[in-house]
Protein backbone atom coordinates (compact mmCIF):
# COMPACT_ATOMS: atom_id res chain seq x y z
CA UNK A 1 0.00 0.00 0.00
CA UNK A 2 2.75 2.42 0.81
CA UNK A 3 4.25 2.17 -2.56
CA UNK A 4 0.65 2.87 -4.26
CA UNK A 5 0.88 6.15 -1.81
CA UNK A 6 4.23 6.76 -3.46
CA UNK A 7 2.70 6.51 -6.57
CA UNK A 8 -0.28 8.97 -6.30
CA UNK A 9 2.42 10.87 -4.87
CA UNK A 10 4.52 11.51 -7.74
CA UNK A 11 2.03 11.51 -10.09
CA UNK A 12 0.55 14.56 -8.57
CA UNK A 13 3.88 16.13 -8.97
CA UNK A 14 4.39 15.14 -12.30
CA UNK A 15 1.30 17.10 -12.72
CA UNK A 16 1.74 20.30 -10.89
CA UNK A 17 5.43 20.34 -12.64
CA UNK A 18 3.15 20.33 -16.37
CA UNK A 19 0.91 22.61 -15.38
CA UNK A 20 3.14 25.16 -13.76
CA UNK A 21 5.63 24.79 -17.24
CA UNK A 22 2.78 25.12 -19.42
CA UNK A 23 0.53 27.59 -17.63
CA UNK A 24 2.10 30.54 -19.11
CA UNK A 25 2.66 29.23 -22.54
CA UNK A 26 -1.37 28.89 -22.13
CA UNK A 27 -2.31 32.04 -21.01
CA UNK A 28 0.34 33.75 -23.69
CA UNK A 29 -1.17 31.77 -26.69
CA UNK A 30 -4.53 30.57 -25.76
CA UNK A 31 -6.37 29.55 -28.96
CA UNK A 32 -3.46 27.16 -29.89
CA UNK A 33 -3.93 23.46 -29.41
CA UNK A 34 -2.24 22.02 -26.59
CA UNK A 35 -2.88 18.06 -27.40
CA UNK A 36 0.36 17.18 -27.10
CA UNK A 37 0.92 18.30 -23.63
CA UNK A 38 -0.55 14.60 -22.07
CA UNK A 39 2.49 13.22 -24.09
CA UNK A 40 4.51 15.59 -22.55
CA UNK A 41 3.29 14.22 -19.12
CA UNK A 42 3.53 10.62 -19.70
CA UNK A 43 7.49 10.98 -20.62
CA UNK A 44 7.93 13.23 -17.77
CA UNK A 45 5.88 10.63 -15.55
CA UNK A 46 7.65 8.06 -17.12
CA UNK A 47 10.97 9.33 -16.61
CA UNK A 48 10.25 10.36 -12.57
CA UNK A 49 8.46 6.80 -11.96
CA UNK A 50 11.44 5.18 -13.53
CA UNK A 51 14.37 6.89 -11.50
CA UNK A 52 12.71 6.71 -8.44
CA UNK A 53 12.55 3.19 -8.67
CA UNK A 54 8.97 2.74 -7.33
CA UNK A 55 7.18 -0.66 -8.79
CA UNK A 56 3.40 -1.41 -8.00
CA UNK A 57 2.92 -4.44 -9.95
CA UNK A 58 5.69 -6.47 -8.58
CA UNK A 59 3.30 -9.04 -6.68
CA UNK A 60 1.14 -9.31 -9.80
CA UNK A 61 3.90 -9.79 -12.61
CA UNK A 62 6.71 -12.15 -12.37
CA UNK A 63 8.88 -9.77 -15.41
CA UNK A 64 10.58 -6.31 -13.21
CA UNK A 65 11.05 -4.70 -16.32
CA UNK A 66 7.46 -5.12 -17.53
CA UNK A 67 5.94 -4.25 -14.02
CA UNK A 68 8.39 -1.11 -14.05
CA UNK A 69 7.24 0.33 -17.36
CA UNK A 70 3.63 -0.42 -16.19
CA UNK A 71 4.08 1.81 -12.60
CA UNK A 72 5.83 4.45 -14.74
CA UNK A 73 2.99 4.74 -17.25
CA UNK A 74 0.37 4.77 -14.22
CA UNK A 75 2.84 7.59 -12.97
CA UNK A 76 2.55 9.33 -16.41
CA UNK A 77 -1.22 8.44 -16.77
CA UNK A 78 -1.93 10.76 -14.00
CA UNK A 79 -3.74 9.63 -10.58
CA UNK A 80 -7.51 9.66 -12.08
CA UNK A 81 -5.75 6.39 -13.87
CA UNK A 82 -4.33 4.82 -10.64
CA UNK A 83 -7.56 5.36 -8.49
CA UNK A 84 -9.11 4.08 -11.60
CA UNK A 85 -6.22 0.89 -11.11
CA UNK A 86 -6.16 0.06 -7.57
CA UNK A 87 -9.53 1.01 -6.45
CA UNK A 88 -10.50 -0.35 -3.31
CA UNK A 89 -14.12 -0.94 -4.57
CA UNK A 90 -13.49 -2.71 -7.29
CA UNK A 91 -14.21 -6.30 -7.49
CA UNK A 92 -11.65 -8.84 -9.60
CA UNK A 93 -13.56 -11.08 -11.28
Amino acid sequence: MEQIATVLFLSVANKSIIDNVFAPLLKRYPDKDWWWVIYVALVTGFAISWFSGVDVFSTYIQEPMVSRVLTAFCVGGGSSLIHDIFDSNQEVA
